[in-house]
This record gives C-alpha cells, structure tokens and sequence, in this order.
C-alpha cells in the first residue's frame, strides 16, 4: 500500500544532491494530461494553477495521476497567501511554486506557510491526503512533511530581480525560479532571450542562487535553450508546457503534408 509518510521527495532529493531536473508546465485541466506527461521521462510536472483554469478538487486528482505514472508533482499557485498554500498543500504535492515573489520578506513568509511547528505556521488537519487520512503517527508524519516539502519561489520583476541577493538569504527556500522573459526586461531587452545582456545576466543570477545552497531553475523554449541552462548549471528546468507541446508537434506534423 502506498505510504505518504515515507515517500521521499524525488525532486527536492534530486536538487539537494546537486543534480538536474527537467519537467514541464500543465496547463491544460486535465488529470488524463499529467498521466500521459508522466509517460515522458520528465523528473516532473508542474501545475499551473496561476494561469491554468483547474480546481482545486482537479489540481488534487491531477496530483494523484501523476503519482500513479512515477513523476513528480508541482503546484503552481496564483498568489502567496497563507489560505491558498495551505489548500494548495492539501492536495498531497510535496513540492509548491508561488509567484511574483519580490522582497525578501515575501520569501520569508512563503517559506514559514509551507512547513509546520516549529519551523513554520501551516495550519494542521491529520485528515488529509499528506496524512494518508489519520492522525495515528501523527508526530512522524508532521516531522516527515517538514523534511521532504519543497518550497520553490517565482522571483519575478525588476523589484524581484532587484532585491535577488536578500532573498536567496531565506531560511526555508529550496528553489528560486527566475522568470526568463522577466529577466529580458530587467536589462531592457524584452523578449531577447538569446541576447548575450540577457544570457549574462542568467549567468550572475544563478550564481547568487547556488552560492547560498538553493537551486535555480527556469525556463526553456526549446532544446538548445535547455542545454544552455545545463551548461550555465540551472537545475530545475521548464521546458515548454503541455499546451505549447501539443501545438508545437501538430503544427511540425502538418507541414510536412
């Protein structure tokens, strides 16, 4: 039988141990969708619930099927409001991501709402899937759940890009995400994400992360921008999302007819 308490947090091991992961954005309010990704040989899947149309009660089923395929589940939340990570956290993800995160402070609050006493203040129900429904054991699991939740943040803007080096000084943040076209504004040149200003800055970014024990991550529209994040040692890496895949892989089709 399946044993939440005991599971291992397969992404948060792998970014702990220095290695790359590379998954993909859902967007589409689909568990079938998060099962057939699993099918992929991505590290994992991430939810996007700030930009996707899923429920909650569809955000945890698609948890549930991407866990039945052996990948890892995201959640992507559309704010940092305490209520919304707890909810969010319920569903049985092990790993969240919250957005638009821009000082220091935010980060500090976003990591207390994703751990429980005494590292934190996220509310408690034994009965919940994280719990596997009971509140026998329930000091092992509450101290299981600290170890292996993983608390990503999307550092987002100029103000977030501006105040980067306070922010990777958090307690509690296992990975900062840095938003690409967000950093082609940031040296004003949006949308260049080729552009050697925009790749330096990629660069000195991801050293202020790795420098203090976190992860960087972003993203990559195609497979030569995956392997420049590789090379730039990024290792949480987005490529595309389910519905620019899906597009992407008829429209090549179709033109060959």
């Amino acid at each position: 039988m399946f044993n939440r308490i005991t599971t291992v947090n397969k992404i948060r091991k792998k970014l702990r141990n220095n290695d790359v992961s590379i998954g993909s954005w859902i967007q589409l309010n689909s568990p079938d969708v998060a099962e057939i990704m699993g099918q992929a040989a991505f590290d994992w899947v991430a939810v996007d619930m700030e930009h996707g149309s899923m429920s909650f009660e569809t955000a945890e089923n698609m948890v549930r099927a991407a866990e039945a395929s052996g990948i890892s589940p995201i959640i992507r939340t559309w704010d940092d409001d305490g209520q919304t990570l707890l909810r969010t956290l319920e569903t049985g993800t092990q790993s969240v991501m919250v957005p638009h995160v821009k000082t220091a402070a935010d980060a500090n609050r976003i990591a207390k709402a994703c751990k429980y006493f005494p590292e934190g203040n996220r509310g408690l129900s034994p009965y919940t899937r994280i719990h596997d429904f009971t509140h026998e054991g329930i000091d092992e699991s509450l101290k299981k759940a600290n170890q292996e939740t993983l608390c990503g943040i999307l550092v987002e803007g100029k103000e977030g890009l501006a105040n980067l080096e306070d922010i990777v000084q958090v307690d509690g943040i296992d990975l900062i995400y840095l938003g690409l076209f967000d950093i082609c504004q940031s040296v004003g040149l949006p949308g260049q994400v080729n552009h050697p200003d925009v790749l330096a800055e990629v660069e000195r970014c991801q050293k202020f992360i790795s420098s203090n024990g976190i992860a960087p991550g972003s993203m990559a529209t195609d497979l030569d921008y995956v392997k420049m994040l590789k090379e730039k040692k990024y290792q949480f890496i987005a490529y595309l999302n389910d519905a620019a895949g899906l597009r992407e892989f008829f429209r090549s089709s179709l033109s060959e007819f």
